[in-house]
């Protein structure tokens, strides 16, 4: 009896059939609220412009870490 209950639920079940999850993802895609040009141009302009700040950011800090410790290590002496 045990092991026919265990060959059952090995067995793939028709809820998880290959056109059924297409059709459940095209259904879910019909539902997005998809932005409109105008919305995503400012959208990308946000995201290029965060980018921009962030790397010049992360940059400067690396900057000038990199020189604090150059300073550090060297302590005056020049190579």
């Amino acid at each position: 009896m045990a092991i026919t209950a265990k060959k059952r639920a090995e067995q793939p079940s028709a809820e998880f059939a290959p056109a059924r999850f297409l059709r459940d993802v095209y259904e879910e895609l019909r539902k997005v609220v998809w932005p409109t040009a105008g919305e995503l141009y400012r959208y990308t302009l946000v995201v290029i412009f965060t980018v921009v700040i962030l790397g010049a950011f992360i940059g400067g800090v690396d900057y000038a870490l990199g020189e604090i410790a150059k300073r550090a290590i060297y302590n005056g002496v020049s190579h």
